[in-house]
Order: structure tokens, then C-alpha cells, then sequence
């Protein structure tokens, strides 16, 4: 029983270096280095664009914050309304699409379940459109920005 005590500690900590090793070498061999993707240049219009998706976003985590189920709807109605825009589209690719009418699915949920004054669902709604949005610009960065060397433009 002693050495049981002894030794499952030991394996833990031996797997856990194993996994930290891994994750790390798998981090060092990251094809898109950080660096690489800031130095691509951004047209202002999109930049702009953009910042009052940001915008919005910021209204929608006060409202949850304040239990402000007006200020979710009316930053939720604001990104739909954006992803519904001309310079939403910065992609034809098929890929990009199906992120993008994902996300608009999940803003106009957003703006339901604050209409209905459920904050709780509100908030779950929210958390589906951060993902959308989440990997929809790692896409972006790491497969359409890298690949053609340039950044998307509307």
C-alpha cells in the first residue's frame, strides 16, 4: 500500500512533464509565427470595420455584466446587422462562409434570448458567438492572411 503512495505521484508527474514537453515542442513548431501575421498590413477600411464589430461586442459583455438585457439586444442587433455588410464578406472561400453564417446565426439568437429578457441564455448565446467569432479569425489569420501573404481585403 506504501509504495502504491510512492509511485502513482511519480507516474503523475513523470506523464504530466511528458505532456508539458510535447505541448511545448508542438508550440515551437508553429508553421504561422505571431510575428509573421502582424507584419502583414491591414486595409484601414477593414480596420475600422472591424472595431465596431469590437464595439458592439463590448456593449453585449455590459449588458451580461449589468443584467442588461437592452444593451445585449441592441449590441447583438448591431452585429448582425454588421455581418450582413459588404465588408463582412472578405472571402469567397467556402470554409469562410460557413463561419461567417454561423456567427450571424448565433448574433441573431443573441438578440432573441435578450428580447426575452433570459440573461442565462443571453449569456450561453454569447459564448457560442465568441467561439464563432474565435475560429473564424484563426481561419482567417492562419489559412487565407498566411497563405496569400497579404491581408484580406473587402
Amino acid at each position: 500500500m506504501t509504495r502504491q503512495l510512492v509511485v502513482f505521484p511519480l507516474l503523475a508527474a513523470a506523464i504530466a512533464l511528458g505532456a508539458g514537453a510535447c505541448w511545448h515542442r508542438a508550440l515551437a513548431e508553429d508553421p504561422t509565427p505571431v510575428a509573421a501575421i502582424r507584419k502583414v498590413p491591414v486595409d484601414q477600411t477593414l480596420r475600422d470595420f472591424m472595431r465596431k464589430k469590437l464595439d458592439a461586442s463590448n456593449q453585449i459583455l455590459e449588458g451580461l455584466a449589468l443584467d442588461d438585457t437592452d444593451l445585449i439586444e441592441k449590441g447583438a442587433g448591431t452585429l448582425a446587422e454588421l455581418s450582413e455588410a459588404e465588408q463582412w464578406r472578405v472571402s469567397k472561400d467556402a470554409l469562410y462562409r460557413q463561419f461567417s453564417m454561423e456567427f450571424t446565426r448565433n448574433a441573431e439568437k443573441l438578440k432573441e434570448a435578450a428580447k426575452d429578457k433570459n440573461i442565462d441564455r443571453a449569456a450561453l448565446r454569447w459564448m457560442d458567438a465568441t467561439m464563432s467569432c474565435i475560429e473564424c479569425h484563426r481561419f482567417v489569420r492562419n489559412e487565407l492572411v498566411v497563405k496569400a501573404g497579404t491581408a484580406p481585403r473587402p
